[in-house]
């Protein structure tokens, strides 16, 4: 606190200021006896002389006078405080801090009971509400002085699809029905295609561009495709065929009998697989395989109380899992991780086509440059007729480079992936099981418990990993 204090004769007063000058204080001594009382003009002069201008409450001086209230602090002038403003701000009037990851149990089985729970939303709905910023109002202390408050900043519009914004930048409303996410500050509505009961050879095939969820089963002999989404079945698949651009999730599982399907352009989860044939991009993860043929772009991941692969071939390029790999029985099961194959050899022969295109595209650009400048000249239908053909050619020409380049950058990643390929058992491996790795095969003819197979050399190298 900041005192000043004023004695003369027998009169003595004290002002005091808080520190952060928003208050002023008076304390009147009491004046001895025949000595004239203090006026409010006396009290008005010294507040000025102290420093104090603003915000003085002269009621309050006047009942100080009038009760003779002495040796007692009053306040007797407030500043303005400043007030800060308030940033803009979303709304969001759904979850949008949704975790679909599987949910690991006790005895490390995956639960894929809530994968997928994404908020749905129809047409027209209300997703977000933007509040602007409150302005900010600047204040005044008791010395005059004003003191600055922090202004409010406004946000950017939210950035995503699938849905539109009023003309003020308020509200944000779902263009049609589907999923909504906000990730990575983008919000974004993916139409969906929902089917609340079973999937049969009576309702037919389905096909969409988007997602595709599944509230019951997937019955034997229909097929279901997402074009550029993904697929989650929450009940049990049979003997079907499951085709999609990203992923495929089975809530449950599926029973193939030998003929069901799936690709994935993704990855592919489920409760278990039997005998079923999958091909995909990224992982395939399960607590059971029994009898199935895989064909996996990345890693095989068998997890749970069981965590078993029996019977089938399964192929990962870069990683295969597993708590138990074959029975007692010696059911042949064929593991296989990395590439079957020399991809030396494929990438040399892809740069040696490549080369060839570019020679080509370059050939025939050179033609439609001499072309065009001929036409200059002299435009006839030959020349027309002739630039058309060297066009079509162009642009084959240019979709085959771009192709061999693709093929080229699918080979190295390949490469990366197989490097590193190996199998984990972490439990038992059952004689009657065949291990490649990188195309050098091992034949179990023993238990091995605890152990890990990999590619050294020539040749294939086993060792424990421990309990």
């Amino acid at each position: 606190m900041q005192e000043n204090n004023l004695e003369m004769d027998n009169y003595n007063i004290r002002i005091t200021v808080s520190d952060d000058e928003t208050a002023a204080y008076i304390c009147l001594k009491r004046p001895v006896d025949n000595i004239p009382e203090y006026t409010l003009n006396m009290l008005l002069d010294y507040a000025r002389n102290a420093g104090v201008v603003y915000g003085i409450n002269e009621d309050v001086l006047q009942t100080i006078l009038v009760k003779k209230v002495f040796d007692k602090n009053v306040k007797f002038a407030q500043g303005t405080p400043a007030v800060d403003g308030q940033d803009g701000w979303f709304e969001f009037f759904f979850d949008e801090n949704v975790d679909t990851k599987p949910k690991i149990l006790k005895d490390g089985s995956v639960d894929y009971s809530e994968y997928g729970s994404v908020p749905s939303v129809v047409q027209g709905q209300r997703l977000v509400t933007y509040h602007p910023s409150v302005p900010c109002r600047n204040g005044v202390n008791v010395r005059g002085v004003s003191i600055l408050a922090k202004k409010g900043k406004d946000l950017a519009r939210l950035k995503g699809k699938g849905f539109s914004v009023d003309e003020k930048g308020i509200n944000y409303i779902a263009k049609y029905d589907g999923k909504v996410t906000y990730l990575d500050k983008r919000l974004v509505v993916d139409n969906e295609l929902v089917i609340e009961g079973d999937v049969t050879y009576n309702t037919g095939n389905v096909e969409f561009q988007n997602d595709i969820h599944i509230l019951g089963n997937v019955c034997t002999g229909v097929s279901v495709t997402s074009q550029k989404g993904s697929i989650i079945v929450d009940g049990y698949v049979e003997q079907a065929a499951l085709f999609a651009k990203k992923d495929i999730v089975l809530k449950n599982g599926m029973q193939g009998n030998g003929k069901g399907k799936i690709e994935a352009g993704g990855d592919v989860k489920g409760k278990f697989f039997e005998q079923v044939n999958i091909t995909c991009k990224g992982d395939v993860q399960a607590n059971a395989i029994m009898n199935t043929r895989i064909d996996s772009g990345q890693d095989i991941i068998v997890s749970g109380k069981y965590g078993v692969i029996v019977g089938g071939s399964v192929s990962a390029l870069r990683y295969i899992s597993a708590n138990i790999i074959g029975n007692m029985s010696e059911v042949r099961t064929e593991i296989k991780a990395g590439f079957d194959g020399d991809l030396f050899v494929l990438l040399s022969q892809c740069e040696q086509n490549k080369a060839e295109s570019e020679k080509a595209l370059r050939d025939v650009t050179g033609a439609l440059e001499k072309i065009s400048l001929a036409m200059e000249r002299l435009s006839t239908p030959e020349l027309s007729k002739k630039r058309m053909q060297l066009m079509r050619i162009k642009i084959e020409c240019d979709t085959k480079v771009n192709e061999l380049e693709k093929r080229l950058q699918e080979i190295v990643d390949q490469m990366a992936k197989s490097n590193l390929a190996k199998v984990t058992i972490n439990k038992v491996v059952n004689p009657g099981t065949v291990i490649s790795i990188n195309g050098v095969k091992s034949i179990v003819t023993e238990e091995n418990h605890h152990v890990e197979y990999a590619r050294r050399g020539a040749g294939i190298i086993v060792y424990n990993i421990g309990e």
